[in-house]
């Protein structure tokens, strides 16, 4: 039998030299030593020895990952990491295959195939996101020429279905900023909102509500200069509003906004000239920036105070897909070639994902995609959880769909990489079931004494602690910048208990989904416990229960003490997901309809007086911005006679001079050390007033990158885990409390389609 020494030697060398030949930028090479490496990974990890050489094995390994998460992320180190942390994955999955399933009962054996095939597929995601973010590829911009008539025509299309007029107003005013020639540039609101088949409704409700949802729409157009399309019934949802609209515009290039997505003002700047370069480019995907918060991180205070949880996938995931030619259109914040659109017969509706689905036969015809992490537009997140699980379930059943109708291992034409990057994407969406079983699992051996896991306290230390440890490791490597730890836990565990059920509802009848629209500008008068509560409720109990026999079976079963102990800690740890979830689904009140943007602006407070006609210029600080208004810092107090002022913000560049005046009403002031702070209210009494304000407050793209920047900076494991700890505890009690100190509990129960 071969020692852990001679193993170790062994598996060094041959990394070693495979991380060599990684070292570089070729898809193909990276391909085929990938490939190699993982024959080998296979031959070695099945290498048999007893637990106490495997502890001191996995010990060594794991001592040079936590050594390894010093160096930089890139390049030789991050695929030394993965190499590693990769053998003790496959070696633990190894392990459980040969020597863990061996048939104890009925219902055991049914636990424990269920157990492993959930387990099973962790481990083949783990290899799929490994494979995809080995060599993350940060793409920057290509500059367009300085000819301006080499420069592609654009046609801004942005759909439109049951948003509030006030907000698709915003997007429009924004697009109309957009910096490039006005003669190569048209912009169009696809209206579903008042179809024809609307207008002519036999429902009164409905067809008035569509006149006067047109009225406000063709009058707004027109002072926007925008061309107002509508058709004549709501056919494949926003596919078939793109493709309706294809009849109407002509321009070279798509650039595709969504209603509540306002983009800066550089966004083809900073995105045509990939066109330009590459003929075969038919997409240039940016990021979708949020300035709100998701209702997870509004109710757990977490907005600002780490990365978002929409960073991990525009921050790093399409980055390694890009790498891989298999970053795909997102639906907005996209510009694609429309020659590119025209040879698939337009945008593909059959599921309703509609732009995971076109970027994938596109890729399949051989055109390219390219990913510039640029934030380009300023969108808004769902703002109760109701409204977020009606988009994560119609991400989740889209993809289902993808999966099943366009397979990437059965598509022909996809390269390799590309196969497996949208497989990782499309396989993600089925973590509903893996979870639902790892909620219940504790459960199984500490209620009804199921034999699930068949390991010993010596086994369970020397390989699957150092499984947990290396998947841990690497999720923190490879994702620290954009995800702290057991973010994607609380995520995952709140959206399953839904999930699970319209995933499975795909799988019985792939066209069933319907394409439903996520609520926007929802504002809340008063905190409640979400409607979509119960579940938690029920599932809780359960847990507490599980964890309340765990402990009664320790004294019962002092034998099994050690196998109790480990179960009963995941119980725990179950539990404290969610109790984070409760405090998650206690919805807090928000009155505001515009979110206030962090910013640091210096200007000046103009103030104007209406009976002397003169001026006074105060030195003013910023501190954030809304289309609502802003507030900022100012020693000096309010003037007394405010009847006959008018007061301005004043805007100026680096050298002083005054750019932009903006006319505000004070709202209210309060006392702040060393001076004052000032809430305002932007006033414009026209239409070009108001594209102003919205190039103020939404046209900066750099702005969103500070603001990115300025996420809470990763604390390390042990601090995070104990953040998150804390914030799940605090909330998950206050949830609870406010239950039950209410008379009717407030709950919130209607009818809620997901």
């Amino acid at each position: 039998m071969i020692n852990w020494s001679q193993l170790f030697f062994i598996v060094f060398l041959y990394h070693f030299k495979v991380v060599i030949f990684l070292h570089g930028k070729n898809r193909l090479m990276t391909l085929i030593l990938m490939l190699l490496m993982g024959g080998g990974l296979f031959f070695i990890a099945s290498l048999r020895v007893d637990w106490y050489a495997q502890a001191l094995i996995s010990l060594f390994f794991l001592l040079i990952l936590i050594l390894l998460r010093r160096f930089k992320t890139g390049g030789f180190w991050r695929v030394l990491f993965v190499t590693i942390s990769s053998f003790i994955v496959l070696r633990y999955f190894l392990w459980r295959i040969n020597y863990t399933l061996s048939y104890q009962d009925f219902f055991s054996s049914i636990g424990a195939t269920t157990l492993f095939l959930a387990e099973l597929y962790g481990g083949l995601m783990f290899f799929l996101s490994v494979f995809v973010n080995i060599r993350p590829y940060q793409r920057t911009f290509i500059p367009l020429p300085e000819d301006t008539a080499k420069w592609p025509s654009v046609d801004v299309i942005i759909p439109t279905y049951n948003e509030p007029v006030d907000l698709v107003k915003i997007t429009l005013a924004a697009a109309t900023n957009i910096e490039y020639p006005k003669h190569k540039l048209n912009i169009y609101l696809l209206d579903d909102g008042a179809t024809e088949q609307k207008l002519k409704s036999f429902n009164d409700d409905t067809r008035c509500a569509a006149k006067e949802r047109q009225r406000q729409f063709l009058n707004l157009c027109s002072l926007l200069n925008v061309t107002y399309l509508n058709r004549k019934e709501n056919v494949r949802a926003k596919a078939g509003n793109m493709n309706s609209a294809l009849a109407h515009i002509h321009g070279d290039l798509i650039l595709v906004l969504d209603a509540d997505h306002a983009p800066s003002v550089d966004i083809l700047t900073k995105t045509v000239g990939s066109f330009l370069a590459d003929e075969k480019v038919f997409l240039v995907q940016t990021p979708h920036f949020f300035i709100n918060p998701d209702p997870i991180e509004k109710n757990l205070d977490l907005f600002n105070r780490m990365p978002s949880e929409n960073f991990m996938f525009y921050q790093a995931i399409q980055l390694g897909l890009d790498f891989w030619q298999s970053s795909f259109f997102c639906g907005s914040a996209a510009v694609l070639r429309r020659k590119a659109i025209d040879e698939i017969g337009g945008f593909r509706g059959v599921t309703i994902t509609e732009d995971s689905e076109t970027a994938l036969i596109l890729h399949s015809k051989g055109w390219k995609s390219h990913y510039v992490m640029y934030p380009l537009i300023s969108g808004l997140q769902p703002e109760t959880f109701t409204s977020f699980m009606i988009q994560r379930t119609r991400w989740a059943q889209g993809m289902v769909q993808n999966f099943i109708f366009h397979n990437p291992l059965l598509l022909p034409n996809l390269k390799i990489g590309q196969r497996i990057g949208y497989l990782s994407n499309m396989l993600f969406w089925f973590f509903p079931f893996a979870r639902f079983v790892f909620l219940i699992s504790p459960g199984l051996y500490l209620f009804f004494g199921l034999k699930i896991y068949n390991a010993n306290f010596f086994d369970f230390l020397s390989y699957t602690v150092p499984y947990l440890a290396a998947l841990l490791l690497t999720n923190h490597y490879l994702f620290s910048k954009v995800r702290w730890v057991f973010i994607s836990e609380i995520y995952e565990t709140m959206q399953s208990l839904f999930s699970i059920r319209a995933v499975w509802s795909v799988l019985k009848n792939p066209s069933h989904p319907e394409f439903l629209v996520t609520p926007k500008m929802e504002t809340l008068d008063e905190d409640f416990i979400s409607p979509l509560a119960q579940p938690f409720y029920w599932t809780i109990w359960i847990t507490f229960f599980t964890v309340f026999f765990g402990i009664g079976r320790l004294f019962i079963y002092p034998e099994e003490q050690s196998l109790i102990t480990i179960t009963l800690f995941w119980a725990i740890f179950n539990l404290l997901l969610l109790l984070s979830a409760l405090g998650a689904l206690f919805e807090q009140k928000q009155r505001r309809l515009n979110p206030r943007i962090p910013v640091n602006i210096e200007a000046n407070w103009l103030i104007r007086y209406t009976d002397t006609l003169t001026e006074k210029r105060i030195p003013i600080l910023i501190n954030d911005l809304s289309m609502g208004g802003s507030s900022f810092f100012c020693e000096s107090e309010l003037p007394e006679n405010t009847e006959t002022i008018n007061t301005f913000i004043e805007i100026s560049d680096d050298l002083g001079k005054t750019i932009e005046i903006y006319k505000a009403a004070i709202t209210n002031s309060y006392n702040r050390k060393n001076g004052f702070i000032f809430g305002i209210k932007f006033i414009y009494s026209d239409i070009d007033e108001f594209v102003r304000i919205v190039r103020f407050v939404h046209g900066d793209s750099f702005r969103w990158i500070k603001i990115q920047e300025l996420a809470g900076n990763d604390p390390g494991l042990i601090k995070s885990m104990i953040f998150m700890t804390k914030i799940g505890v605090y909330y998950g009690i206050s949830h609870i409390k406010w239950v039950l100190s209410s008379t009717n509990g407030k709950i919130k129960r209607y009818e809620v389609k997901i």
